[in-house]
């Protein structure tokens, strides 16, 4: 009789068990459908926007946690949440960036010539871009030392905090009203006197944003974000007013082009010292004013598609040559002209999509896809 008393019991308990997890599953599937649905709403390209949430039951107790930085579905999550769990309630921990806990001083300029942009708060971390000096980034939230980051033109990843000066909205403002110099050398020095022989304050690579205090023939006496001064050759800037109407605006972007042969391919790189297939041709349009998304598929997407007539006569040096499998955008190049383009390859070199050419490429001519125009306007 005892045995059959803990049979039932046992089996009833099984039963609660088995129910209950079934209920769980089933809120946790409805919540993850509910998240999938609002990311596909909300969050087009992952590398641009802030979307991690998750639930956890613990003791009995369900915990919605994580991050976003889009406002509409920050109110979305708290929406669909409350209507999930109405009845039992749950622990609300999603957080909407920036991160309160910043308050005002949630904005930075890069102060160092490039910095790494990571997939994770880690220096082991995959870096996943570059950041360079003199150009603002939103903080987004902190943890340790790093700071989850969102560059201007909307990439995010993390940076190490030694690699900006960190600020208000009102120095902010005043750095970028102020800062309308950039260099245009690849990789020059800001000397500490202007003297060649003096002790160095810091190196400089191509669009670093500097503000200019005072100039003669040579050497002109400039500003780095966080206050430090130094010196740099006259030749080596350039206002960002002159730089942006250019009237030989192909040519000179051709040209710039040309000087990167040779620099060496790195993931993620997005400078004149080093980089990828999209962070070269992202480095050499800003050099004329020209902000191009940073990845080459976002790339793909800018501009006016251009259908190369037989003889490519229609394709002008600065358009943009897209290469992939088909259907997935993973490469990108500049035209020189024709069939003729430069672009990052292991190192910046020139390659073409003539079979008749010295410099031929059967890959790329195999994985060539379309062809976008930035520049339509009718400048050289």
């Amino acid at each position: 009789m005892k045995s059959n008393k803990r049979f039932i019991f046992t089996s009833i308990m099984c039963i609660c068990i088995l129910i209950q997890c079934s209920s769980k599953n089933r809120i946790s599937d409805l919540f993850n459908l509910g998240m999938e649905k609002i990311g596909q709403k909300y969050i087009f390209d992952k590398s641009l926007v802030v979307y991690q949430v998750d639930l956890k039951n613990i003791e009995g107790k369900w915990t919605v946690s994580g991050m976003t930085s889009h406002a509409l579905a920050y109110q979305e999550i708290n929406s669909f949440s409350d209507s999930l769990f109405q009845n039992n309630g749950y622990i609300n921990k999603i957080v909407l960036l920036p991160d309160s806990e910043l308050g005002d001083s949630s904005y930075a300029i890069i102060n160092v010539s490039v910095t790494p942009i990571r997939e994770k708060p880690s220096h082991a971390s995959q870096m996943v871009d570059q950041a360079i000096m003199g150009y603002p980034i939103r903080l987004l939230k902190q943890e340790d030392g790093w700071f989850l980051s969102q560059t201007h033109y909307d990439y995010v990843g993390w940076i190490n905090k030694t690699a900006f000066h960190r600020c208000d909205s009102s120095f902010f403002a005043e750095w970028e009203s102020a800062a309308q110099h950039r260099i245009v050398g690849l990789n020059p020095m800001i000397f500490s006197k202007p003297d060649f022989m003096s002790i160095p304050v810091s190196d400089a690579v191509l669009n670093n944003q500097i503000k200019v205090l005072n100039t003669n023939r040579e050497w002109v006496k400039i500003s780095l974000p966080d206050g430090r001064l130094g010196y740099i050759l006259n030749s080596e800037i350039d206002t960002l007013k002159s730089i942006f109407h250019k009237s030989t605006y192909r040519k000179d972007l051709l040209s710039k082009a040309y000087q990167m042969m040779g620099v060496p391919y790195l993931w993620g790189g997005n400078s004149s010292k080093g980089n990828d297939c999209s962070g070269f041709t992202q480095t050499v349009y800003k050099a004329f004013g020209e902000q191009l998304p940073r990845d080459a598929r976002q790339q793909a997407l800018v501009g006016k598609q251009i259908q190369p007539n037989e003889s490519w006569s229609n394709v002008v040096s600065g358009d943009l040559l897209f290469f992939g499998d088909g259907e997935k955008v993973t490469h990108v190049g500049i035209s020189i002209g024709g069939k003729d383009f430069i672009h990052q390859a292991g190192k910046v070199t020139i390659n073409s999509l003539d079979s008749n050419s010295d410099v031929f490429s059967p890959y790329r001519s195999n994985s060539f896809m379309l062809i976008r125009r930035v520049i339509t306007s009718n400048i050289i």
